[in-house]
């Protein structure tokens, strides 16, 4: 007996898809692509989401004014940076502040779009004339196969579901965009038409820039577009253009050495556990293993942060060479096939082209996923073509052509799995780390965010666990990183009011990254509890150089300048953060205290008055009216202190209410009053003595 394999009711792949309309697979197309992502909408903010968009006050938008909005494109630098990214940012918290789901939608919205224009871009590109005869057929097949096969890798997933890789997406949409409109504009025989085509490429260039800077790869791969897809490669045509080329090439390598200074680019891999040849030796290895992860998409392949050998030498490790082989061979197959296949050979060379910026000579981190969003991009169409030539080759073995069609449903659904399993992962931050730790042991900064989240948890003694073993690791993608789980362990140990074990983590912390402005300050609130005022008055003038308008860092110089005696300049201090923060608790405690102290008692009383009036049931303002009272002989105001503190004692003894206050003096807190304790016989006398 004959064992038969599976039929289908059908011929191949490839004639199931050419019998659809373009408004049904489109709708399948988007309806697969949010089924796969609808459980990203839970995920919850992740890694550099929390600097770049939670913690950052320039992209909390209260106003639409141009002030606001112009604020937004500074991003976390000096500079405009990645504006149009950031401002997406700003307009998601304008209108539901920092409720995730909204900026999830975004997200999963550019990525359909951008699925979406991929499937337009191409279908045009498979209609150009130089290939409609051997694709315009199978166009509309290879389009859709080529597409779904790209939204759905779960090699996208950072992208998507990391809420600030809307820059990678955002940027690879416009990217796309502009890719679609100068192909309409090659074709357009109308000039006016052709013109608006042209300029509709340039807006979307532009906006791809004002995502993400790989975008400034958009010319270079246009123009390998328009050789390889529309005009043919030839060698008189190609000699012509390296001609005409010289001069905007020299321009361009003049400004780049203008803008990226060498010594510079150098001097920053200072920070880095690699250097620049080594990071060159590394990245062959990098994208070949974003290949494998693309080829075979299980669960297993896939984190945030991977834990990748530095390749130290062409033999070290041994993959090194073969890797860099294997890209050149890659490369050599695209620039042969140019003019044989020249639809094969610009997907070929797409992919390293649009990793050249972030997977070449800068001293950024060697690995991220979310670098494969636009490169992927023409990988899976090649692969389309591919299954839909086996498919319709062996379409007259129905059986073998169905094992074709069931094993790219199968690999889809493969996909999709991981996508779902990766989506669930972000659900929680925790998830993500503990995933991460699994996969990537040896990184001390996995280490280093699951004690974070911990921390944020509530569970400090699993926390400074997780903290202690990113030191023990010592793996850093950069040197100043070693600085965050120190500093850490400083604001743990300070929670449990161990204070010389916290100054020692603080101090090993900024020592190693003198611009880390949370060590700084936690140094310095260690110093003024144990009571070395003289030496926490440089780390904070340190702190202020590098953030001279914090009104908290203003009002604790304040509070410091109080302690040594410098009465004069703690208030010139606590002066300047009334200036912009008029309800500022501390520089006002400092202001009234420091008034008392020279004998300014009217000047006194306003300012503690003012406290009293913020906080009612405020010990130390309340006392201090009542000292000021004693001093200037007020009897009507030394009663009505007593009661208020009467009122606020509730049932407490007398010594428990003062005590306090006094315990958080003697520890060097941010109590001004030298002796709570002394005033009690004023407290009692008040209460005991009737007017008249």
């Amino acid at each position: 007996m004959r064992l038969s394999g599976p039929s289908l009711p059908f011929d191949s792949l490839d004639q199931l898809l050419s019998q659809r309309t373009h408004g049904f697979l489109v709708c399948v197309l988007l309806g697969l692509v949010s089924l796969v992502y609808v459980n990203s909408l839970a995920g919850w903010w992740i890694f550099d989401d929390l600097p770049n968009i939670v913690r950052n006050p320039r992209l909390h938008l209260e106003d639409l004014d141009w002030q606001s909005i112009s604020r937004t494109f500074l991003g976390t630098r000096d500079y405009i940076n990645r504006p149009l990214a950031y401002l997406s940012f700003g307009i998601n918290y304008y209108v539901h502040g920092l409720d995730i789901l909204g900026y999830h939608l975004v997200n999963l919205s550019i990525h359909g779009l951008t699925a979406l224009t991929l499937y337009l871009f191409l279908l045009q590109v498979l209609r150009l004339p130089i290939l409609q005869d051997r694709y315009a057929e199978r166009a509309k097949a290879i389009a859709f196969l080529g597409t779904l096969l790209w939204a759905t890798s779960p090699i996208q997933v950072t992208a998507v579901t990391v809420i600030v890789q809307r820059m990678a997406s955002m940027a690879a949409l416009f990217f796309l965009v502009s890719m679609l409109c100068y192909l309409l504009a090659r074709i357009t025989p109308d000039r006016p038409r052709r013109l608006l085509w042209l300029g509709l490429c340039a807006l979307a260039g532009l906006l791809s820039l004002a995502s993400k800077e790989n975008a400034v790869m958009l010319p270079i791969t246009l123009y390998v577009l328009d050789l390889l897809l529309i005009r043919g490669v030839d060698r008189t045509r190609l000699l012509r253009d390296l001609r005409l080329a010289v001069l905007p090439i020299a321009i361009i390598a003049l400004a780049t050495l203008v803008l990226i200074d060498p010594a510079q680019l150098l001097a920053s891999y200072g920070s880095r556990d690699f250097t620049l040849t080594e990071r060159l030796l590394t990245e062959p290895r990098v994208l070949l293993f974003y290949l494998s992860q693309m080829l075979i998409p299980i669960p297993d392949q896939f984190t945030l942060i991977h834990d990748i050998q530095v390749s130290t030498s062409l033999w070290s490790p041994w993959t090194t060479l073969p890797a860099i082989l294997f890209w050149t061979g890659w490369s050599g197959l695209g620039l042969f096939l140019a003019d044989k296949r020249p639809l094969i050979a610009f997907a070929l060379l797409f992919f390293p082209l649009n990793h050249a910026v972030e997977s070449s000579f800068l001293p950024l981190e060697l690995i991220y996923e979310h670098r494969n969003y636009l490169p992927s991009m023409m990988l899976f169409p090649l692969a389309a073509i591919g299954i839909l030539w086996l498919g319709r080759e062996l379409s007259p073995k129905r059986a073998v052509g169905g094992v074709v069609t069931l094993t790219t449903v199968a690999f889809i659904a493969l996909q999709s799995y991981t996508v779902m399993e990766r989506n669930a992962i972000f659900a929680h931050p925790i998830l993500v780390w503990q995933d991460n730790l699994a996969k990537a042991p040896e990184q001390s900064r996995v280490h280093t965010n699951l004690g974070q989240v911990y921390s944020v948890m509530g569970m400090p003694k699993k926390a400074r666990e997780s903290y202690e073993t990113a030191l023990e690791v010592d793996r850093y993608q950069r040197a100043v990183l070693k600085a965050v789980p120190l500093g850490n362990l400083g604001n743990n140990y300070l929670r449990f009011g161990e204070m010389d074990k916290a100054k020692a983590y603080y101090a090993q912390a900024v020592a190693i990254n003198p611009g880390s402005i949370k060590s700084r300050i936690g140094l310095v609130t260690t110093l003024i509890w144990l009571g070395e005022f003289e030496a926490a008055k440089p780390v904070l003038e340190a702190a202020l150089q590098q953030l001279p308008d914090s009104a908290d860092l203003l009002a604790t110089y304040g509070a410091l300048l109080f302690k040594l005696g410098e009465y004069a300049d703690a208030m010139a201090a606590a002066d300047r953060v009334l200036a912009s923060n008029p309800k500022h608790d501390v520089a006002r405690r400092v202001l009234g205290e420091s008034h008392l102290r020279l004998g300014q008692h009217a000047e006194a009383e306003r300012y503690w008055r003012s406290v009293a009036d913020t906080n009612p049931n405020d010990v130390e303002a309340t006392l201090s009216l009542l000292k000021l009272a004693h001093l200037t002989a007020d009897e009507p105001g030394l009663r009505r202190a007593a009661r208020r503190l009467q009122a606020i004692r509730q049932g407490r003894s007398w010594d428990e209410l003062l005590g306090r206050l006094a315990r958080t003096h003697a520890r060097n807190g941010l109590v001004f009053l030298d002796d709570p304790k002394s005033l009690l016989p004023l407290i009692e006398r008040a209460l005991t003595d009737r007017p008249g």
